[in-house]
């Protein structure tokens, strides 16, 4: 997947875990999304970027 912040490759190695993360190449903490609102049960998987609190 392609990081939203600088669009370089980021590799994921556990797609189940939804634990923020930081891009190793501009450290933007990041969230794997995962939409299971598609047709027929499909689920969609993105990166956001997420908001420190």
């Amino acid at each position: 997947m392609t990081c939203p912040a600088c669009d370089r490759y980021v590799t994921i190695e556990d797609w189940t875990d939804d634990e923020p993360f930081n891009c190793p190449h501009c450290h933007t903490l990041l969230k794997l999304v995962t939409d299971e609102g598609g047709y027929c049960g499909a689920s969609e998987k993105s990166l956001e970027i997420q908001e420190d609190d």
